[in-house]
């Protein structure tokens, strides 16, 4: 795993940190050395260009007439779809910007939580994480570009035909921008739910015994513990904080386009004599299945980190049952209980949390 060489959860995240700040959802400089955020002229002016981009490719499709098939129905909904993708795409530039100092402590209180995990003897794959960093940022590029080249290159419909290499590029930028920071969605939700996991595996391999002089240094791993999950719990926080909105906006457009696509095959299938709407609707309907994949893995990611923070729980309160104690660790676990009691958060959207029974009801 010598190509993925990462020590640090900074390290993990650096791939998709970097396709990010190449296409402009990211405005800031991260300095992987020194784990330090700061924002340069370059940064700025990066934020300008997204935002102007952003704003020209809105105004291009605004102007356009999307002439899909004979359906008004189908028509204006990807038309609304795609014009809410490049408002999306807007919103992620200004809105990451706005809470750029609360995304880096995330990743800070991940990195902490990291180091306290070790210290426990329990190790991390960064190694893993990077891996799967690199391909969260590969597969999206290589899709928006192999889809750009079927819809505007090979169907060859009137729609297509009224862009311009210009508009070509700034519309690929901007699903870029959906499908790049979708990916860093879900990395970040992957991170926190390895972390409560290593928490969960700590606890629960725990042997539970121990002899007089070895108290003292049970109480304080219990403490450690109840930490880890206090710190990992505010990551949970940070988290809908800082992404609740765009992941809300996201999954409303995804779920647009991924409606209306499928109205499209129906309404192709449905009048068959109409030949020129077939590969317009196999490429909407290839969206429409990018569109879903993000909303399965973003509400899977969330299901598992909401599922492991309450594991932990599960994991102490079968500790205190069916464990044998000396009084002070006894009562430092029932504080522990009492902490998880209080704090227990959950990944969420603003409208709903991210939960097992929810993934089912969107299937």
């Amino acid at each position: 795993m010598r190509w993925f060489a990462a020590n640090s959860v900074f390290d993990a995240v650096r791939p998709v940190y970097r396709a990010g700040k190449a296409i402009g959802i990211f405005t800031h400089t991260i300095d992987f050395r020194q784990h330090v955020i700061s924002k340069s002229a370059h940064d700025q002016v990066l934020l300008v260009v997204a935002i102007l981009m952003d704003l020209y490719a809105f105004t291009v499709s605004t102007r356009t007439t999307y002439s899909f098939s004979d359906s008004i129905l189908l028509n204006v909904g990807i038309y609304s779809s795609v014009n809410l993708g490049i408002i999306i795409s807007l919103c992620i530039s200004i809105c990451n910007r706005l809470v750029v100092r609360r995304m880096f402590g995330l990743f800070e209180t991940l990195h902490h939580v990291d180091n306290v995990l070790m210290s426990l003897g329990y190790r991390l794959n960064h190694q893993l994480n990077h891996l799967l960093s690199c391909i969260y940022m590969a597969v999206p590029i290589v899709t928006n570009i192999l889809m750009m080249l079927s819809t505007f290159f090979v169907s060859c419909d009137s729609t297509t035909q009224q862009f311009s290499a210009t508009d070509i590029v700034f519309f690929l930028r901007s699903s870029l921008v959906f499908t790049i920071f979708g990916s860093y969605i879900c990395l970040t939700l992957s991170s926190i739910y390895m972390r409560f996991r290593g928490l969960n595996e700590l606890i629960w391999d725990d042997p539970h015994k121990t002899s007089l002089p070895e108290v003292t240094s049970t109480v304080d791993t219990v403490r450690r513990l109840g930490d880890m999950h206090e710190k990992l719990s505010e990551t949970v926080v940070d988290f809908n904080v800082c992404f609740a909105l765009q992941i809300l906006l996201m999954m409303a457009s995804a779920f647009g386009y991924t409606l209306f696509s499928i109205f499209g095959i129906i309404h192709r299938f449905s009048h068959p004599e109409v030949d020129e709407t077939h590969q317009v609707s196999m490429n909407n309907m290839v969206y429409g299945c990018i569109f879903l994949s993000f909303i399965i893995q973003v509400v899977v990611a969330g299901s598992l980190a909401t599922q492991q923070c309450k594991r932990t729980a599960i994991c102490v309160h079968k500790a205190i049952c069916y464990g044998y104690y000396e009084p002070a660790v006894l009562r430092q676990l029932k504080f522990l209980s009492h902490q998880l009691r209080c704090a227990s958060p959950k990944v969420s959207c603003l409208l709903f949390d991210f939960e097992w029974p929810f993934l089912v009801a969107v299937g």
